[in-house]
């Protein structure tokens, strides 16, 4: 009579168990954290060249893939170059 629903258990104990390995796999292999903030520049100061050609590619990508029009990348981009 005890193995009437034990099986049931078993079946349940071997989910669990395979639920908490795929969690452990997938916060292990999670790449996609936030980097730590940084302070915002002080408003007038130049933003450092690297940062201006990686804003310039990911806005060339947007609208690459047709994420923004033309009147919205062209505007971005005189802001990028402060004109």
């Amino acid at each position: 009579m005890g193995w009437g629903w034990g099986w049931l258990w078993v079946i349940l104990i071997l989910i669990g168990i395979g639920l908490l390995v795929f969690v452990a796999i997938r916060l292990s292999t999670r790449t996609n954290a936030a980097p730590p903030a940084a302070a915002p520049p002080a408003v007038g100061t130049p933003a450092p060249v690297a940062e201006v050609s990686s804003a310039r590619r990911i806005l060339e990508e947007r609208y690459a893939r047709g994420e923004i029009d033309t009147d919205e990348f062209n505007e971005r981009m005189r802001t990028l170059n402060g004109a």
